[in-house]
């Protein structure tokens, strides 16, 4: 559970130069087809008292999401793209502008960045997680995953504890609207998916976006940049069961922002292709048995 919303929309691609790479602990992944969330995989932890210096690169499995303390101070996650090619921002603490700033890991379960002169004794702080407590725990620390997303359990136990999370959880290309028990049916902000060309993210500012990996281009929206006032602006991308993809407030009256206008086709799915397109197929279609309903129409554009 986050404990306010430090979430930012996604920063311009900034270079990052001399890495460090941390070691990674291990885990598994999955089938990329089903209709669930994406596991974990591996992850890299932070200790308190562990620093991220300027350059330093976490990556727990290679060609998977990095995590950069980059050089000009801003803290960023990228998702891995082509080879030589960009990579996609998908969350920043948008701290640069401050060459020589770093991370720290804190044992009061704070995870800041400060400027490079600053410290916990000296002020400087430029970002901060808010999990910072009086309670000891010994399980304080920040990790970062396989899936995109970095948490930090601060302090406290049981439902007191304080912790905080990027929310770029990577999700399956394939979205259904009745995913196994236990698992989430829609994506939250920060949510993200990709194919062999494309990276599909639900962005902070509400919008809907298609990235083609060759270029980290935006190649289709769902035109639905702040458009919501409800709950904060936060809106979700949920299949419904009658067929529909749509992105929706959260809030009391769930105002619909924008769909694919597919209802009427229980049991539908959205796929995002290796071809660059986003496709809603009838339950029993497929990319090679037909039955397409809705497509973003950029199979060509990758």
């Amino acid at each position: 559970m986050r404990t306010h919303a430090l979430r930012r929309t996604f920063v311009a691609l900034l270079a990052a130069s001399a890495l460090t790479a941390l070691v990674p602990a291990t885990a598994s992944a999955s089938d990329p087809t089903e209709c669930d969330n994406f596991t974990a995989g591996d992850s890299t932890f932070l200790a308190p008292g562990q620093r991220l210096a300027p350059g330093t690169r976490v990556v727990p499995t290679p060609l998977k999401p990095e995590f950069v303390m980059q050089e000009d101070g801003n803290l960023v996650i990228y998702a891995v793209g082509l080879p030589g090619g960009p990579g996609l921002a998908l969350w920043s603490t948008g701290t640069y502008g401050n060459p020589g700033a770093y991370a720290l890991m804190q044992e009061d379960g704070n995870f800041v960045v400060y400027k490079k002169d600053g410290g916990p004794d000296k002020g400087g702080a430029l970002w901060n997680s808010g999990t910072y407590g009086d309670r000891t725990d010994t399980s304080v620390r920040a990790w970062f995953s396989d899936s995109g997303q970095l948490w930090v359990t601060g302090r406290g136990t049981g439902n007191n504890r304080i912790s905080w999370d990027s929310g770029t959880t990577k999700r399956h290309a394939k979205l259904c609207a009745n995913p196994p028990s236990g698992q989430q049916p829609h994506w939250d902000q920060g949510g993200w998916a990709e194919s062999a060309s494309v990276w599909l993210v639900l962005q902070n500012d509400n919008n809907l976006v298609m990235y083609r990996k060759r270029d980290g281009k935006a190649i289709w929206s769902s035109g639905t940049w702040h458009t919501s006032a409800a709950d904060n602006g936060r809106v979700y991308l949920e299949m419904l069961r009658s067929g529909d993809l749509i992105v929706r407030d959260y809030g009391p009256y769930f105002a619909t922002r924008w769909r694919t206008g597919t209802a009427g086709n229980d049991g539908a799915y959205a796929l995002l292709q290796d071809d660059g397109n986003l496709v809603v197929y009838k339950k029993d279609g497929g990319p090679d048995k037909g039955g397409a309903l809705w497509n973003s129409g950029t199979y060509n554009k990758i």
